[in-house]
């Protein structure tokens, strides 16, 4: 409706200028020679410029622009035929403003209107000549004046009005058949540029073009969310400019020196440094002429710390690999001075002073020997053995062993909430034993003078974990010290530690294996009310029964 409200605009204008052009050349013509029809023709560009006036303020408000357009078409038809009238009718030059109604009307309401218009055109035309024929042959109508009688046989009026009429209605199809074709053709047209427009800004990538002097003319809409800014902000731009590209893209025109594939530091709209990997391409016209460029781009600023972390994980893999194989070779000879040491220790008596020393001896050796045992555990992982195992008897087995050791049993408060019914989780239960000892024996380090220690099991919804179906949980909650703000960060990371005999090998070896496991670790502490530790598994099938 919008591009029909602009065409009767376009026809307001046009009627103005015809109708002052027309009728200004007529009047200017009659002057000097008859005065009569002048007034008429004067009433005639006042009541168009009228008109036009009120055209010009119902346009905006009309909604049924199709009456409205047949209503204009209709008044100038009228107005024609009063000019036809006033310049002798079958004799007036002026017949051919027909066609341009005619024309118009194609224009606005395709053939359907076409035809109207050329139909009462015929018609009131027809009817002019039919007075006039009147008129002239049997002198009827004496009170008319207009139109005015004619001289010119019978013949030649009919042949006028014949090929007039025929004219109307010839003009009235073709026009109206090239204007559906037209339409057609725009609808086809407007279609393409509407899929173009919709493959443009449904694609996962960054692209824009650019005329041949590297001014941005076409930004999509991931191209906007990548950088930041709005189509209107940087078209006509320099596309080096609203990249924040170095100077040298600027010297690699004209498109003919495209740098091609490029990944270069980039500033959003809001100062944000992002990673950009770029392709550009010359852009060319029909006649294969470089007319712009056209740019793919893509923030690769998390795939690049991705590919690096990989780089880091293969070579923290290589170096644990390296690591526990010296690990390995250093455990045999530990054994073997542990071994040698026990001996010779027997051989000596309670009052030797190097008793002393040989004690000394044997709990270093015994430490570094657990040491090294830690880390294999924590740099050659085992694969994992994975079965539907009941969470909560692993769980209840673990609080069992704890409140046996005589060192936490006597001082510590163990507090079960388990689930109801068995929870299956898909999980290695010695790799998991092993966490959750891990983690009560760290809760319970954290209580020097006591406290309680809480262990729960239940169901998480689902995504949970990092897994799509439901999860299962185990949270340990103490009421030790808590983990102090700028220790939080590390106490994933191998061999930190804050306490005077431990390895800072537990809680990694925890992490090491709940990534094993596609689970997750969180811990969640406040300093000096205690720490809680929740470990996130995929569930098995069939989790409460």
């Amino acid at each position: 409706m919008e591009a029909l409200r602009d065409k009767l605009k376009w026809l307001m204008g046009i009627r103005v200028a015809v109708v002052t052009l027309t009728l200004g050349v007529l009047i200017y013509f009659q002057i000097g020679k008859s005065t009569q029809s002048i007034p008429a023709y004067y009433g005639l560009i006042v009541a168009t410029y009228l008109l036009t006036i009120l055209y010009g303020v119902l346009i905006k408000r009309v909604e049924r622009l199709v009456l409205f357009a047949y209503v204009q078409i209709g008044v100038d038809i009228l107005f024609e035929t009063a000019l036809v009238a006033l310049t002798g009718g079958v004799e007036s030059p002026f017949s051919l403003l027909y066609i341009m109604s005619i024309t118009a009307a194609s224009a606005l309401l395709s053939r359907p209107g076409g035809l109207a218009a050329a139909s009462v055109a015929g018609i009131l035309y027809g009817a002019i000549v039919d007075v006039q024929y009147y008129r002239s042959t049997y002198e009827m109508f004496p009170l008319l004046t207009l139109p005015r009688v004619t001289d010119l046989p019978v013949p030649e009026i009919f042949y006028n009005l014949s090929i007039n009429v025929l004219g109307f209605l010839m003009v009235g199809y073709l026009s109206g058949m090239l204007a559906e074709r037209l339409e057609s053709k725009v609808r086809d047209l407007a279609e393409l540029q509407e899929i173009h427009r919709f493959i443009l800004e449904s694609i996962d990538s960054g692209v824009f073009t650019t005329d041949s002097e590297g001014r941005v003319t076409s930004f999509n809409k991931k191209a906007e969310l990548v950088m930041g800014y709005a189509k209107a902000e940087v078209r006509s731009r320099f596309w080096w400019d609203v990249f924040g590209w170095p100077d040298y893209a600027r010297d690699r025109f004209p498109v003919a020196t495209l740098p091609g594939g490029i990944e270069e530091v980039s500033a959003r709209k809001d100062g944000q440094r992002i990673l950009l990997g770029m392709n550009l391409s010359t852009l060319y016209d029909e006649q294969g002429i470089p007319i712009g460029m056209v740019g793919v781009f893509q923030d690769i600023s998390l795939q690049k710390k991705v590919e690096e972390e990989n780089r880091r994980r293969e070579w923290l893999a290589k170096i644990g690999e390296m690591s526990a194989g010296m690990a390995h070779e250093i455990r045999n000879p530990l054994a073997a001075l542990s071994g040698s040491m026990q001996v010779l220790r027997k051989e000596l008596q309670p009052s030797d002073d190097n008793r002393l020393l040989m004690d000394l001896a044997l709990r270093e050796t015994e430490r570094l020997s657990g040491i090294v045992s830690d880390f294999l555990q924590y740099a050659r992982p085992r694969s994992l053995n994975l079965k539907e195992c009941n969470v909560n008897e692993l769980v209840n087995d673990t609080v069992c062993m704890l409140e046996q050791t005589s060192e936490y049993g006597d001082r510590i408060t163990f507090i079960r909430h388990l689930a109801q019914g068995s929870v299956l989780g898909l999980l290695d239960p010695d790799q998991m034993r092993q966490a959750c000892l891990n983690i009560g024996l760290n809760a319970c380090q954290a209580m020097p003078s006591g406290g309680t220690l809480t262990v729960s099991t239940h169901q998480a919804a689902a995504g949970g974990g990092r897994v799509d179906n439901e999860s299962v949980e185990i949270v340990f909650e103490d009421t030790g010290q808590g983990i102090p703000r700028d220790h939080r960060d590390k106490i994933f990371d191998p061999f930190f530690t804050t306490k005077e005999e431990g390895t800072g090998l537990g809680l990694s070896v925890v992490h090491r294996i709940m990534e094993d496991h596609r689970g997750r670790v969180q811990v969640e502490s406040t300093p000096g009310a205690g720490t809680c530790v929740r470990l996130t598994l995929p569930a098995a099938r069939g989790t409460v029964t």
